[in-house]
């Protein structure tokens, strides 16, 4: 058997060991396509050696790189691709990335190739999935980045600071980040604060601690499209006035994407990898694996992808209210 492998969209640490354990569970060659979905019609392949998927596994050195692309694709260019995966002798193709690149597959699919795909995005916004391939490992470089401003804090008394997150139009990464970290507050589209409130209640943190940390969505003032960043100067344009303090800001960007991957993103990209090739040899087709809230990997049509939003009625988001976060 042979597997063709590509990524889309935003690299991620943790695709490698998802890689070499599809090579691992299912003994087949790899073959991997660099660009993404440019690079699946360019061609740009190479194969690639148990050898080397072994050493890479759990480094955070891409094995492959990622690229996007804007624009629907032509039934033409669909067809070109699935000739020259035939002409490869390609069994199986794997796409991980968000939920345009899983759209693009189920399209690909109906154009006899065999698809399977992943989610794999620091966003964790897959639809029907509680866990995406890079969320884990984007959440420790944010707790890294909060423990050193609660250092500074405490050699600085008084301070308030606020980080700019990646997550687009859903907040999950903003509201896992800030339980994990121990953030003091979480600015989350799916759930606004209103600005006196969230003033008071920084003015009262201050009273009892050092500093106050705030996490704020990129997608918090409905500003967002791709591309964007700069929602952290609307919030604190705002919050100043109400609260008297200077706001310190730092916007964590693309540095959310790499970093050495977590014993729990290992242990997801696992679980992700071992019902791919459970699928395929049961001769299952075109299907993605999400894992569900009971952490197990489960299949799903292709068709189903698309965007989803933090989950009001979820454990996570019923903690930080507890936690006073939102």
């Amino acid at each position: 058997m042979k597997i063709g492998i590509v990524i889309s969209g935003g690299d991620v640490s943790g695709i490698n060991n998802f890689i070499f354990q599809i090579a691992n569970l299912t003994h087949a060659e790899i073959v991997l396509f660099d660009g993404g979905i440019p690079g699946l019609l360019a061609n740009r392949h190479r194969p690639m050696t148990q050898r080397d998927l072994i050493d890479y596994a759990i480094s955070a050195i891409p094995l492959l790189s990622s690229g996007r692309t804007s624009r629907k694709l032509y039934a033409s260019e669909y067809e070109g691709i699935s000739k020259q995966l035939k002409a490869l002798r390609i069994d199986v193709i794997i796409m991980a990335g968000g939920d345009g690149s899983l759209q693009f597959l189920n399209t690909l699919s109906e154009f006899g190739v065999n698809c399977f795909g992943i989610g794999m995005t620091i966003d964790n916004d897959v639809f029907g999935s509680s866990y995406t391939v890079g969320f884990s490992t984007a959440c420790e470089q944010i707790l890294k980045e909060v423990a050193k401003l609660r250092n500074t804090g405490r050699a600085l008394p008084g301070r308030v600071f606020m980080l700019e997150l990646l997550g687009g139009y859903c907040g999950e990464l903003t509201l896992q980040s800030a339980i994990k970290s121990n953030a003091d507050f979480a600015l989350i589209p799916e759930c606004q604060y209103n600005l006196p409130e969230l003033a008071e209640r920084i003015k009262h943190k201050l009273t009892l601690q050092n500093s106050v940390i705030i996490l704020c969505s990129e997608g918090y003032t409905k500003e967002y499209s791709p591309g964007f960043q700069g929602a952290i100067d609307t919030m604190i344009k705002q919050l100043e006035p109400h609260i008297g303090v200077r706001i310190r800001k730092t916007i964590v960007g693309y540095g959310l994407r790499n970093g050495d991957p977590t014993g729990e993103e290992i242990y997801q990209g696992t679980l992700m990898a071992n019902e791919v090739a459970r699928c395929i040899q049961s001769g299952m087709k075109n299907k993605a694996i999400v894992i569900n809230a009971g952490n197990q990997a489960i299949p799903i049509d292709l068709i189903s992808m698309k965007k989803r939003l933090v989950d009001t009625e979820g454990h996570h988001y019923k903690l930080a209210k507890q936690l006073n976060i939102i």
